[in-house]
């Protein structure tokens, strides 16, 4: 699909000035740019698509469609209806002071809503659309947050995650807190993944509140993935004296993967003291995910180290064996014949 700007202008009812929705096209749209709350829409859209314009954090690069497999084809435009496209954004994507959310209106709920750069071509499809444009930021993140609540919208998350506002942080930690797994997986994810320090600090309430399981061991993939230093340094704390073994060696794996420079000296530390069987054998894994040939050097002497764990050394062999390092390989060889 042609990616040029599409300026479509769509006729309002009974007048003469023309309402435009980002590049929306194929689409009959009505403007009722005088209601702030999105709440207040949702009977007028009935049956139909709701628009509204939100702000979002500086740095967000325009959410769009992609054809092929992710990133391999370029950029296409997206549709309200679904498509054979996979849906994102990415570092070549222009950056954007605002996205539109498009939410269809069924019964007077949302049953699908989309998330789109204001640059990216959106096929209407025919669809009837009713654009209220920028809205009160208060009453834009009640709805997202109502909707994310009644209607497993992960795009109602998607949303709030990009919003400017700093309450979006707020929300999403009690979305994180009160919803049902799905929900609160995704609301962890978009703390760590695109709120920065305001999302660490929400993850950190999360870490002392949340009891013991999946839902709270899912906060070390988020802190892997926020930008902060804090998030770091909390995510080694973790490593080191949680009082859950699964919370402190899945921590172990996520540092290894985004800080292995950090990572590796903590790691051998671990496993010439570490006792507990589960946790030195995601440690010992951590090792075989670390870059280059840091991985099967370290992985090669703990097996050669009789004075390490007996549990440590054989995971340390399991690795070695899966590795793609010729070097490792031949030193495995060695090391099993004498």
């Amino acid at each position: 699909m042609n990616t040029k700007y599409l300026f479509i202008a769509l006729a309002l009812f009974g007048n003469s000035v023309f309402a435009q929705v980002g590049e929306l096209y194929d689409a009959d749209v009505t403007e009722k740019t005088s209601i702030s709350d999105p709440a207040r829409a949702v009977k007028a859209a009935e049956g139909q698509w709701l628009a509204l314009s939100i702000p979002v954090l500086d740095g967000t690069h325009s959410p769009c469609c992609w054809k092929g497999k992710w990133g391999a084809m370029g950029q296409a435009g997206c549709s309200l209806e679904p498509g054979h496209t996979s849906f994102g954004s990415s570092s070549d994507s222009p950056l954007v002071d605002e996205v539109i959310v498009y939410a269809g209106i069924r019964d007077g709920h949302v049953h699908k809503l989309r998330v789109m750069g204001e640059q990216c071509p959106v096929d209407g499809n025919g669809a009837r659309v009713t654009w209220i444009g920028n809205v009160d930021d208060r009453a834009g993140m009640d709805w997202l947050e109502d909707v994310a609540r009644a209607d497993d919208s992960d795009g109602a998350l998607y949303a709030l995650a990009l919003h400017r506002n700093d309450g979006a942080s707020k929300r999403l930690y009690s979305l994180a807190r009160d919803t049902d797994e799905d929900r609160s997986s995704e609301a962890v994810f978009w703390l760590g993944a695109a709120r920065g320090k305001q999302g660490f600090k929400q993850l950190e309430r999360l870490l002392d509140e949340l009891p013991r399981g999946d839902r709270r061991r899912e906060i070390n993939f988020a802190l892997s993935q926020n930008e902060s230093r804090e998030a770091a340094e909390l995510l080694l704390e973790i490593s080191k004296s949680d009082a859950d073994p699964e919370q402190r060696g899945e921590a172990l794996f996520w540092l290894a993967q985004e800080y292995p420079q950090e990572a590796s000296g903590w790691l051998q530390e671990v496993i010439a003291t570490e006792r507990n069987e589960d946790i030195l054998e995601k440690a010992v894994f951590a090792v075989s995910q670390l870059p280059g040939e840091d991985s099967s050097r370290m992985l090669l002497e703990i097996a050669q180290d009789k004075d390490a764990p007996r549990e440590a050394r054989r995971q340390a062999l399991f690795w070695l064996a899966q590795s793609d390092d010729d070097e490792a390989i031949e030193a495995l060889a060695g090391l099993l014949t004498h």
